[in-house]
């Protein structure tokens, strides 16, 4: 009976701590070997390669492997194995309780079994090999609290532990789980942030009576890093989407989820849902793939027509609004939970004015949540820090970077997201540097109608000026660019009672194929009172003129 044991115990069983003698010199020097610093400096696979081959040749094994946890599928994996390669390549997966590495990470104790062939063994591998006799232990952090895996050496003879082996790798196993944990958490971190950062918008649409802004900060807390996101995106019923969400949990899962949701909200935008059935229909994804997966979120849709927002939200934080006035509020409360948690879960949307000079502030749970405090203080501590001064006041840096730079502090232990919403005046002019993409022209001719609004063009004059830009940026994207990425530009101006709109582009005029410049140049010229085409070698400029019948 090993070292420990206790009648009743099961066969091969150690408690870890029980009447253990240090090791000899010799293997303390053998420990210091297997796990000296400079592994600290490996990938993690280099570090799990490098330990398997140190540990069985001080050990005196014919076979080593490591199999790590899986704590959401209560399964351990094969990661690295030394004489027992086909264990990896193979995906052996091995459930928690059962076998010999399953009962011993559940158990979290060291087992050794002297002969293989009446033993409880899951792995078929490991008769394969012909192993006769096996040492496992647990990988254990966090103060032996937390099990990450299971080290297990085996040999060919048939051999017996003693009390000294198992203690060499028990005291082996525990340095190696935290140069395994670490590089772990170092790596999973890594992917995070790549994850996180590719998701993200490279950068804001420029949305003409709108300031947006944002800010990302990852925490430095570990592997804390979490799913908190942000979005915007054009709506088919042209309205402007704004999004803000944070995934339950961290790290990779937690980035995962994140991905899956901001994916679907645009998927399900472009399938022409309305707001409140995406919400709806991401909620049902997640909650059917079963995984414990879920997300708070809130979705804004901004309608310039009517300068009203449709809000629904998902167990998200209520938004901060600022009135032209200067008042503020919290709107948007959650209407149901947050996404995945019930399947069957219902959600309502809330409308809201949002006039010119408004600003919308979506953020995350990491710019008012503080250890010290509670979330309700955070928040009167957010609308605080609102500036005074209106939105597009000349001089005045963006909402986003004016609410981060007052806020954030060494406090704070999780991720930060923020966005941005400024309702600014559009003023005489308008210029759009614009994707020579059809997708661009919707959202153009929306830009144009509300400028021409502000100019107070009459509603047949909105019509006709707005289909005529339309009309010259799609030859601008049909014949002078084709298939390859290009950009184009817009400039609107309004002096002395006359619109003139200037499409410019810097490509060269190729044929149609079969769709004639000529009517569109015809209709232009209807909608209009002049238009005027330069085309040279360095590209073609439409020029549109009227004059309202309102103006000067």
């Amino acid at each position: 009976m090993l070292a420990g044991m206790q009648p009743g115990d099961p066969p091969g069983a150690v408690e870890p701590g029980d009447s253990i003698r240090g090791p000899s010199d010799q293997r303390l020097d053998d420990l210091e070997r297997v796990t000296e610093a400079e592994l600290a400096y490996l990938s993690l696979e280099d570090l799990l390669s490098e330990l398997l081959d140190r540990i069985r040749e001080r050990v005196g094994a014919d076979t080593a492997a490591i199999l790590l946890l899986d704590e959401d599928r209560g399964m351990l994996l094969a990661r690295a194995a030394k004489g027992l390669e086909e264990a990896v390549r193979e995906g052996v997966q091995i459930p928690l309780e059962r076998g010999f590495a399953g009962r011993i990470a559940a158990e979290r104790i060291p087992i050794a079994i002297e002969d293989t062939e009446h033993a409880d063994l899951v792995n078929p591998l490991l008769r394969q090999k012909g192993v006769k006799s096996l040492l496992g232990v647990p990988l254990l952090v966090e103060g032996g609290r937390r099990v990450i895996g299971v080290l297990h050496v085996g040999t060919l003879q048939q051999r017996s532990f003693d009390d000294d082996a198992v203690r060499l790798l028990q005291l082996v196993a525990d340095r190696a789980a935290l140069a395994i944990e670490n590089a772990r958490l170092t790596e999973q971190r890594a992917l995070t942030e790549v994850l996180q950062r590719t998701l993200l918008p490279e950068a804001l649409p420029e949305i003409p009576g709108l300031r947006l802004s944002a800010k990302y900060v990852p925490t430095s807390a570990g592997l804390r890093l979490g799913g908190d996101w942000y979005d915007v995106l054009t709506l088919p019923d042209g309205r402007v989407g704004f999004v803000i969400g944070d995934a339950v949990g961290h790290g990779v899962a937690a980035a995962s989820v994140m991905a899956e949701v901001r994916t679907s909200v645009r998927a399900y935008a472009m399938e022409r849902h309305p707001p409140l059935a995406i919400v709806s229909l991401i909620n049902e994804l997640l909650a059917a793939m079963a995984r414990d997966r879920s997300a708070t979120l809130t979705l804004a849709a901004l309608d310039f027509e009517d300068a009203q927002l449709e809000l629904i939200s998902a167990g998200h934080l209520p938004l901060l609004l600022r009135y032209p006035d200067g008042a503020h509020d919290f709107v948007g409360e959650a209407s149901g939970p947050p996404l995945g948690a019930f399947a069957n879960a219902q959600y309502a949307s809330e409308r809201i004015p949002f006039p010119t000079g408004s600003s919308l502030l979506l953020y995350t749970d990491g710019l008012v949540e503080r250890r010290d405090r509670s979330i309700d203080a955070g928040m009167l501590a957010l609308a605080a820090a609102l500036p005074a001064s209106a939105p597009g006041t000349p001089g005045t840096l963006p909402l986003a970077d004016v609410m981060f730079d007052r806020l954030y502090d060494a406090a704070i232990d999780d991720d930060v997201a923020l966005l941005a919403v400024e309702s600014i005046p559009m003023g005489a002019t308008l210029e759009l540097d614009l994707d020579a993409t059809p997708t661009v022209l919707a959202p153009l001719r929306r830009a144009v109608s509300r400028w021409l609004a502000v100019q107070r063009a009459t509603e047949v004059e909105r019509f006709d000026l707005t289909l005529a830009v339309s009309e010259a940026a799609a030859n601008a994207i049909e014949h002078a660019y084709g298939p390859r990425r290009a950009r184009f530009e817009i400039n609107c101006s309004y002096r002395a009672g006359v619109v003139t709109i200037t499409v410019s582009d810097r490509g060269t005029w190729r044929s149609s194929g079969g769709r004639r410049l000529g009517r569109g140049l015809a209709l232009m010229s209807e909608l209009t009172d002049d238009v005027i085409v330069d085309r040279h070698k360095d590209g073609t400029i439409i020029v549109l003129k009227k004059r309202l019948a309102g103006g000067a």
